[in-house]
């Protein structure tokens, strides 16, 4: 069974803007499935955040004990989980290509 070629480029982008993204892309769902899941782990939570002080005007999550850490651990994590998946997919697509060239 053979691979198309896919651009490393594009496959890099769409797992940098949506971790997972670029493995599906590339034919790897499951590989896919894999990075999505600790980016929507991390990235709930701070979005109903968010959604609770903008659109309900809830003040006081500042307050919760931990959400400075939260805060900080969420980018910390949200920023390595795409560049791994980053780099993953363009790793990918490249070894396709290169696939197809021999």
């Amino acid at each position: 069974m053979s691979l198309k070629e896919r651009d490393p480029y594009l496959s890099a982008a769409g797992s940098f803007f949506f971790p997972g993204l670029g493995q599906v892309y590339c034919g790897r769902i499951l590989r896919g499935i894999v990075f999505l899941i600790p980016g929507m782990l991390v990235t709930t939570p701070n979005f109903i955040f968010s959604a609770l002080q903008f659109w309900f005007n809830i003040r006081g999550l500042e307050m919760w004990p931990y959400y400075d850490l939260y805060s900080v651990l969420y980018k910390v994590i949200d920023f390595i989980v795409r560049v791994i998946a980053t780099y993953d997919a363009y790793r990918i697509a490249k070894s396709v290509e290169d696939a197809q060239v021999q």
